[in-house]
């Protein structure tokens, strides 16, 4: 009886380490290419650090709801095997898997779910991972709940220490008058190619300024008002949700704008032979896209949206 009794302890602690050895987010969001096409496409899942195994996993939701089984979505990789980790902190506006879903019931009642949900604003902790996988490098992007964004973070930091960074700028938006835009009443005529995908590069004596204006759930990539995006109160690059722009100016102190209905940007210093990145974040009011907020953000996060976003070939209309 006593060797039965201590087989059982041994067996319970025994599988009280190893779970203990795991430690499991749900309802973080992977964004990915579910097919050829080039828009992301958002799906939530279990993030899982497995200390054990030395491994980090990511297992999607069925349908996004915690209840149901998982499906095919499983990303595996090795501690070993992950290069690069950065995480950074977003305001954005609630959106994502569920308000993609809700979109989709009978008209109007998924725009206008979808629209409520996507109005509210939040913090986005997002963390970008490059890893290799035989021959092949890959990055994904997830994004962290707001109450468990602290510990996945700090978890990364404690699996993947030096080879993890926090992307973190002085630049802070505030809000600017319309009428300091001189080229506010200037038009641009918009197309949104979705065949060529042309990227910045870097040039000596210019500097590189790249900026993608994510897409809001309810809405199509490419479609929406423009949101343009002024250097000085010039117009340097105009956009549509889910599209990307770039522009090559002269080193110089500059103030960057990103304007729809609102205007808000910052002061910065652009130095030659360097790429600077942004986001011009769009918030809805009511069904529409009508407010933003310019961000300075990492390359890392700035490139993988831009992958999943269609070139604005933009040019001034002709009088």
């Amino acid at each position: 009886m006593k060797r039965l009794c201590a087989l059982i302890c041994l067996l319970f602690f025994s599988a009280s380490g190893l779970s203990a050895q795991k430690t499991v987010f749900e309802n973080v969001e992977l964004c990915l290419h579910r097919s050829e096409k080039r828009p992301l496409v958002d799906k939530y899942g279990a993030l899982t650090f497995d200390d054990s195994a030395h491994k980090l996993a990511f297992r999607g939701y069925a349908d996004d709801h915690n209840e149901v089984p998982y499906a095919d979505d499983h990303i595996e990789v090795p501690y070993d095997e992950v290069e690069k980790v950065v995480s950074e902190v977003t305001t954005h506006m609630l959106g994502g898997g569920v308000s993609r879903v809700v979109s989709f019931l009978e008209p109007p009642f998924g725009v206008i779910a979808a629209s409520a949900l996507a109005s509210v604003r939040v913090n986005g902790n997002w963390l970008y991972l490059r890893y290799r996988s035989g021959e092949n490098i890959i990055s994904i992007l997830l994004e962290s709940p707001q109450k468990t964004s602290a510990q996945i973070a700090s978890k990364a930091n404690a699996v993947f220490g030096s080879r993890m960074s926090l992307a973190s700028f002085s630049e802070k938006a505030a809000d600017t008058k319309l009428s300091d835009l001189k080229e506010l009443k200037s038009k641009q005529v918009v197309k949104v190619d979705k065949k060529s995908h042309p990227l910045p590069e870097t040039k000596p004596e210019k500097v590189t300024v790249v900026v993608v204006c994510p897409t809001l759930a309810g809405h199509r990539e490419g479609s929406g008002a423009q949101f343009k995006m002024y250097a000085n109160g010039e117009v340097i690059a105009v956009n549509r949700l889910g599209t990307y722009s770039f522009a090559y100016l002269d080193p110089g102190k500059y103030r960057l704008v990103s304007q729809q209905q609102n205007a808000s940007g910052f002061e910065m210093e652009l130095e030659a032979g360097h790429e600077y990145f942004f986001l011009q974040n769009a918030f809805q009011d009511g069904l529409s896209a009508a407010e933003t907020v310019l961000s300075r953000n990492s390359p890392e996060l700035v490139n993988y949206l831009l992958d999943g976003s269609y070139f604005s070939d933009w040019k001034p209309k002709a009088k």
